[in-house]
């Protein structure tokens, strides 16, 4: 019998496909972060880690069939006044629910495979990047 440990993609397909991300015209990464924090008050939670870096968690609107929400975290830089890079990506799944504490519970991180990347990862992050303004 095998046991073996799995481990997440490596860095380098833990990232947004589509950086570097665009800012609106005359808005820095402090500004977008504070446009973030009031888009979604309940299901984001972020942190300065230095002048032009920020950790965050967001909670998918989605409710899982498990009872708990799929969550995404990570890193937000800014590469230059106009535009800012996702990294160090990570999916939660099977973590608690947003709306009673924003920690985690426990469950699993991701992704270890593309099909996570591509089915958890990846959706979860096109949802935090919708513009203000998008149906919540």
């Amino acid at each position: 019998m095998f046991l073996g440990c799995a481990s997440l993609l490596p860095p380098e397909r833990r990232v947004y496909p589509n950086n570097p991300v665009l800012l609106p015209k005359d808005i820095d990464i402090h500004q977008w972060m504070e446009t973030k924090l009031k888009q979604h008050p309940k299901r984001l939670g972020s942190r300065q880690m230095n002048q032009g870096e920020y950790k965050f968690t967001y909670f998918r609107k989605e409710f899982t069939s498990l009872g708990s929400y799929r969550a995404c975290t990570g890193l937000i830089r800014s590469v230059n006044p106009e535009q800012i890079e996702l990294y160090n990506l990570i999916s939660m799944i099977n973590h608690g629910n947003y709306t009673t504490n924003k920690r985690s519970k426990g469950g699993d991180l991701g992704p270890m495979n593309e099909k996570e990347r591509t089915e958890i990862l990846l959706p979860c992050i096109e949802e935090f990047l919708e513009p203000p303004g998008s149906k919540e």
